[in-house]
């Protein structure tokens, strides 16, 4: 026993040769359950009744092992590798589309520009039958992903019904590239945009090209960034993207963590390129990580003025390791710290409540900072802009005619019979088109439910289990029927979010991503807040005092 606590002591300072940890005389617990963790895995593989997967049972035991920890640390073994280089690298081989199980069928919802599935004719709204003569209904979508993936220049063959109609279509793979920048262009005279959707390999170079552009060929004097959905990506992009606009020398983001070797400074070690122009950055409480880094050191530097909701709040930094057997590892190593010294970290991933679940950082901890020009801002809990916007909440109605793939059906329908459409700016949905919608739905038996419908459901199956009491089924019954009227009246109050929904869904299918944007920007509270606070100078400059 000792000598295998010795060999066990070896490979574990083995281990760590070359890092200075704190030791905290977890080396004996390490070791005792190690060992045990072997001995139930031989135990497992002789004496288990039905032959184990051993392989899927250490790896559920290492899944379950880092959940403990935060949802950022991650193993992936050599299968899901690839997703590692998506998510650095932005480009994957493939066909460039995206699909989802949806009852079972298998459906294309997105076609990525000028990709091998968009060339070779596959649409969003195809149902896929098959990949190379494999029956993929009701199949994982993993499962389908590592079929369609593939060396680029090779083929692969996927039938889809379309139209009740099944045909085979041949598609030849290729590098697809995820753009970080969907789009970008001019707004309202001299106002520039800039949609920077993650932070990939190279996307501060695609970030800046975009500035130049923008000033040289559209004489932007103003400028717009927006990070709503962004959920971040690689530091270093959102070091040089802030870059573009602070001094040489600025201190824009620091790491801090236990391994002291690893802790770093960032600071600004290029030539701005544009340190005057008013700046708006926009956000959403889907913006995270590097997207929180970029807003929050323009906000500390008071660079930009922060419109939009609260953000995300990851203040965590992970680094990627190799492993054996071209396995990797991406594993939580520090937490960031933006110029005015505040960590936006959210949640305390290291004290989780009864139900193993992580918490908000209490308020009594949270501690005030000052930026460059002395205004006063606070850490925990993501980055707090300077003029609040909540995104209008949709409604239950809407929300039901997206997750019953309503919208999606009629938008399938629309494009197969309409060959072209205005420019994404120009579309509208006419009164007569939401006429034609809402008769689609009602065909497809579409059973409208509100959040109401759903409570009432729930108190009637809780009141006939405990009280199976008549007259308060006649009370239930009658209280269901005054919904239904109600519904009937108040449907057409959400009208408007309809027809932007399904105009977003229907322009998609003709101008992909970019379209959307385009569609969406002109109907857009944030962007006519950030468009006023540019045209209103002396507002911006107030916003970014201290006075």
């Amino acid at each position: 026993m000792k000598k295998k606590i010795f060999i066990a002591a070896a490979a574990i300072t083995m281990l760590f040769a070359g890092f200075k940890i704190h030791d905290d005389g977890d080396d004996f617990e390490l070791i005792k359950h190690l060992e045990i963790f072997h001995a139930i895995m031989r135990d497992i593989r002789i004496f288990y009744v039905d032959e184990p997967n051993s392989g899927e049972l250490i790896k559920t035991a290492i899944d379950k092992m880092l959940e403990t920890l935060d949802p950022y640390t991650v193993y992936y073994p050599e299968s899901l590798v690839e997703d590692v280089m998506v998510m650095n690298k932005g480009e994957y081989a493939g066909i460039g589309a995206d699909m989802e199980n949806y009852n079972g069928k298998i459906i294309i919802t997105a076609v990525y520009k000028d990709s091998p599935a968009d060339k070779a004719g596959l649409t969003i709204g195809d149902i896929v039958t098959t990949i190379n003569n494999k029956n993929v209904t009701g199949k994982n979508l993993d499962d389908i992903s590592l079929l369609l993936k593939g060396e680029p220049g090779t083929t692969v063959t996927i039938a889809v019904n379309r139209d009740e109609k099944t045909k085979a279509i041949p598609v030849v793979r290729g590098i697809i590239e995820i753009k970080d920048i969907p789009y970008y262009g001019l707004l309202d005279e001299n106002i520039g945009y800039i949609n920077l959707s993650g932070f990939t390999e190279n996307c501060s170079k695609q970030f800046k090209d975009a500035i130049i552009d923008l000033q040289n060929n559209k004489k932007i004097e103003k400028l717009i960034i927006d990070l709503r959905e962004n959920p971040g990506g690689l530091l270093k992009e959102a070091v040089e993207i802030v870059n573009i606009f602070v001094n040489k020398g600025e201190k824009i983001v620091d790491m801090r963590g236990r391994v002291e070797q690893w802790n770093q400074i960032f600071y600004a070690q290029k030539q701005p390129l544009n340190t005057q122009i008013p700046i708006v950055v926009l956000v959403n409480s889907h913006s995270a990580s590097a997207a929180e880094i970029v807003s929050g050191a323009l906000q500390d530097l008071d660079r930009a003025v922060i419109i939009g909701e609260k953000t995300y709040g990851k203040g965590l930094v992970q680094n990627t390791k190799d492993l054996n057997y071209h396995a990797k590892f991406k594993i939580t190593t520090a937490k960031y710290y933006i110029p005015s010294g505040r960590c936006i970290q959210k949640l305390d991933y290291s004290h989780k409540n009864s139900q193993g679940k992580a918490e908000i950082i209490a308020d009594s901890l949270v501690k005030t900072f000052k930026t460059a020009h002395g205004r006063i801002v606070k850490d925990a809990g993501g980055i707090l802009p300077d003029i609040l916007i909540n995104s209008d909440t949709l409604s239950h109605l809407v929300e039901n005619l997206i997750d019953n793939n309503i919208i999606f059906n009629y938008a399938t329908l629309y494009k197969r019979t309409h060959q072209t459409i205005e420019q994404p700016e120009n579309f509208q949905i006419t009164d007569n088109e939401l006429l034609k919608f809402k008769n689609f739905a009602n065909k497809n038996m579409y059973d409208y439910k509100t959040q109401s419908d759903e409570e009432i459901e729930i108190l009637e199956k809780t009141i006939d289990e405990e009280l199976n009491s008549e007259e308060i089924k006649k009370q239930i019954s009658m209280l269901k029927q005054s919904i239904e009227n109600k519904k009937k009246i108040n449907v057409n109050k959400y009208d408007n979010q309809i027809k932007i929904a399904l105009g977003a869904e229907i322009v998609g299918r003709y101008y992909y991503d970019e379209g959307i944007i385009r569609y969406s920007l002109s109907r857009d509270p944030y962007i006519y807040k950030a468009i006023g606070v540019l045209k209103d100078e002396n507002l911006y400059k107030k916003l970014l005092s201290s006075n």
